[in-house]
């Protein structure tokens, strides 16, 4: 287990804290990626997701995480808030493309992967939904997925659908992008450079088919619930985004994950 102080700590310090969960959830593992990619030193305090995060609530006045705090300026809990932080206190290697077409196209993108009703999001809708039906669960693990449930609401009649559409037609989306820009001769999803876009699809990939055990170790209730199963969703899933992931991951970010 990576080092972390508790948030109570966190918050009296000054410099880069992030605010994480000892598990790979994609908005984490994105900020993580895009904070190593910067080169941005950071302190980690932990939240421990499922309990009442009372210390996380009186700073950010909300209980989520992850959270990107820098010296006593407001802390950053949207991701492209967290991403404009981290551009500014560190500009260069560019994460947001400077043509405004790239740029539009970049956050359009990210917006379906990362925001509400957004990719991840609707992939943990099926996975709370899994988790619910999932009958070798332990305790611990059950009541993860209980406090998920009602913490976003999880019961709305048809969810489960809707988000299986939606994370079908994002993911179908993205094959098409990467299948333009391969045929263009490009390797990354917007130009010909890495992208914060890059990071957020590696990320978000995870709740698809996570990476193997040697490169993400994890419990093996997480990643069975994690692993995708819904039907659109498999269907919809093409090889080139799981070996961009691996690209990625393997160029460009830090292996093995740690949490």
């Amino acid at each position: 287990m990576a080092n972390y102080v508790s948030v109570k700590e966190a918050r009296s310090m000054s410099g880069m804290r992030a605010v994480l969960p000892p598990a790979p959830g994609p908005w984490a593992e994105s900020i993580k990626g895009i904070l190593y990619v910067k080169k941005i030193p950071f302190t980690r305090a932990l939240h421990e997701v499922g309990t009442a995060s009372l210390d996380l609530k009186e700073w950010t006045a909300q209980t989520s995480s992850p959270v990107l705090a820098w010296n006593d300026e407001r802390p950053r809990t949207i991701w492209n808030d967290q991403l404009y932080l981290v551009e500014r206190i560190a500009p260069y290697p560019r994460l947001i493309p400077e043509a405004i077409e790239d740029r539009a196209l970049m956050f359009g993108m990210a917006n379906e992967l990362m925001a509400e009703t957004g990719l991840v999001w609707s992939l943990r809708v099926l996975a709370i939904h899994r988790g619910q039906t999932y009958l070798n669960l332990n305790e611990k693990a059950r009541a993860m997925v209980d406090f998920l449930a009602d913490k976003y609401q999880h019961g709305v009649p048809n969810e489960a659908e809707r988000a299986s559409m939606r994370a079908a037609e994002v993911i179908g989306a993205f094959a098409l992008r990467l299948e333009q820009q391969h045929s263009n001769g490009k390797r990354f999803l917007i130009g010909n450079a890495l992208t914060a876009l890059d990071i957020y699809w590696a990320a978000s990939a995870a709740m698809i088919q996570p990476l193997p055990p040697e490169l993400c170790d994890m419990p093996r209730w997480l990643r069975t619930t994690y692993t995708a199963n819904d039907p659109r969703v498999v269907a919809a899933v093409r090889p080139s985004l799981l070996k961009h992931r691996e690209f990625i991951y393997r160029e460009c970010l830090q292996l093995p994950l740690d949490f």
